[in-house]
């Protein structure tokens, strides 16, 4: 039977929240909205008031899984904490390790992240951050410019540092998250993404020399 009691705006939290068990399930493809409307106990016209159609739908859950991604930086970054905080290396090393960590623990909500990738640019939307209020790419950005504080990396190379870093991660996360390497025995993968992180942050400290082209490791 369909329900009718929901409050004004709790119908839209309770789409939110099936649609992101769902794609917890099988990654975006899962969100189909007959199948979320039915399982939240609504007719699929319901829903149509709070979502203009289900990229609407399937964006707010991604804003949702990057702020779950955001949350798991987050927690890495508190684990390499010390009395004096993490410096550069450490932060840039436990950004890699966390974003590849959640690609394996979650490829669900890793797969829907990226369908609102302008919020992971940018922490204008608040339900696509953790509780730093960063984004992942600005929990990158911060390694980063720690980095370039700690006269680790040159400022004209963090361009190709950010690209080096995302590029090498992501990669490597999708691959055995997603990929043909999923297979693979996860302490394998767990070694390798460790040693790969490892390679990228040495990559981007040898940045520090004058601005040349095809500087990226």
């Amino acid at each position: 039977m369909v329900q009718t009691a929901y409050h004004h705006g709790d119908l839209r939290v309770a789409l939110v929240q099936t649609a992101f068990e769902a794609a917890r399930t099988g990654g975006t493809e899962a969100i189909v909205m007959r199948e979320v409307t039915r399982r939240a106990g609504v007719t699929p016209r319901a829903a149509y008031r709070h979502f203009l159609d289900r990229d609407a739908l399937v964006r707010a859950v991604a804003q949702r899984a990057l702020a779950e991604l955001a949350a798991a930086v987050d927690d890495r970054l508190e684990v390499r904490d010390d009395a004096d905080g993490p410096d550069g290396r450490q932060m840039l090393q436990a950004v890699g390790e966390a974003y590849i960590a959640f690609a394996l623990d979650e490829p669900g909500l890793f797969d829907a992240a990226f369908f609102a990738m302008d919020d992971m640019l940018s922490s204008t939307s608040p339900e696509a951050t953790a509780r730093s209020g960063l984004s992942p790419y600005q929990q990158l950005e911060l390694a980063l410019a720690a980095l370039v504080r700690e006269g680790r990396l040159a400022e004209e190379h963090v361009g190709d540092a950010t690209i080096t870093c995302w590029s090498g991660v992501h990669g490597y996360a999708t691959l055995t998250a997603r990929g043909p390497l999923r297979e693979l025995p996860r302490e394998l993968i767990d070694d390798q993404g460790r040693r790969l992180v490892a390679s990228l942050v040495d990559a981007v400290t040898a940045l520090t020399g004058p601005t040349t082209k095809g500087n990226l490791p």
